[in-house]
């Protein structure tokens, strides 16, 4: 028996005689290990609720639970001055998330990345390499708070709203140079240079072997400071989820939802002090439809793959979002 089961089945055994119990509890961990997305560190990076990180096995059926994923993103926008030419821009993520739970309500996490990024220009001759960085990105750190649960066990039906905050931290090299000794793009930087708190409201609604999901979140960007003298702040966001999630068999678990992010421009300010409040080709929305896949393989070894794929794209200026993808797993520790 799996590791997460048996611990399921063990907190179980408060409702004797009552299978219904324990099949409930084994709903609420296989929903919970659904939702695992942690928040990336770029403006034109991601959509979707920040804080799903929170809501795993660990925060349900244990007390820590390690996960190891890989990610890849692609986002296109216009070259600033040069019409015609567009910035590719590719990153791929290795991120170690640790999730851990010191009592039944709150539920604390972290994130550290490595991160590979690279900027190509095309359209405009041959395509130029305007930046190509590898190293530690900006880590996360994220608290979770359950004010209100409630569980119908004779109905299998359970509820729970949560409070959540976090931020990333600036641990991200911001200052790489090109070979002209100038300050690459910030999109291009490992890291933003700033803090990036965010919080949010979240419900989770539980029946037999269905569960719903709806999470609503606001990041903050603070202003990050170069070594030219400029500044730069990424977009505020608005950052949401809505999921559907279901148990098909004892290890296997799907899911489908729609993640969205609504991005204020992002804001700059030149080494001579020139301002602008609303950089071109930053800022917009996008919805991205986000089907998953999770398959418990034993003893709390859980593999997954998840996908985010655009189908709402209103972009400020020439920007283009392309689906992203993510593999990984996780481990519920103790």
């Amino acid at each position: 028996m799996p590791l997460i089961h048996q611990r399921l089945v063990s907190s179980a055994s408060i409702l004797p005689g009552r299978p219904m119990a324990r099949r409930l509890l084994l709903a609420l961990a296989a929903a919970a290990a659904l939702s695992a997305r942690p928040a990336r560190a770029c403006s034109v990076c991601g959509c979707g609720d920040p804080i799903l990180s929170a809501s795993d096995p660990a925060a349900l059926a244990g007390t820590l639970r390690l996960q190891f994923d890989v990610e890849y993103l692609r986002v296109d926008a216009g070259t600033d001055g040069v019409p015609g030419s567009t910035d590719q821009l590719k990153q791929l993520s290795y991120r170690l998330n640790a999730v851990y739970r010191p009592i039944d309500a709150l539920t604390l996490g972290a994130m550290v990345p490595v991160v590979s990024k690279s900027i190509t220009a095309v359209g405009v001759g041959p395509g130029v390499v305007a930046s190509d960085l590898a190293g530690l990105g900006d880590a996360e750190v994220t608290a979770r708070y359950v004010p209100w649960r409630s569980v119908q066990v004779g109905a299998m039906r359970a509820q729970e709203l949560a409070l959540a905050v976090g931020t990333t931290i600036p641990t991200g090299a911001s200052d790489a140079r090109n070979d002209a000794g100038d300050l690459i793009d910030p999109h291009g930087q490992l890291g933003t240079g700033a803090w990036g708190p965010f919080a949010g409201l979240h419900y989770r609604y539980d029946q037999g072997d269905w569960t719903g999901y709806a999470g609503l979140s606001w990041r903050h960007r603070a202003e990050g400071t170069y070594f030219d003298g400029s500044r730069y702040k990424f977009g505020d966001a608005l950052l949401w989820s809505v999921h559907g999630q279901v148990l098909l068999a004892r290890r296997v678990a799907l899911d489908l939802g729609i993640d969205g992010r609504d991005a204020r421009p992002d804001r700059a300010v030149a080494a001579d002090g020139t301002v602008t409040d609303a950089v071109e080709n930053t800022g917009g929305t996008v919805w991205s439809l986000a089907p998953g896949v999770y398959l418990d393989a034993s003893a709390g070894l859980w593999f997954f793959a998840r996908g985010q794929v655009p189908f709402v794209k209103k972009l400020d200026g020439e920007q283009d979002v392309k689906p992203t993808f993510t593999v990984g797993v996780q481990y519920l520790a103790w």
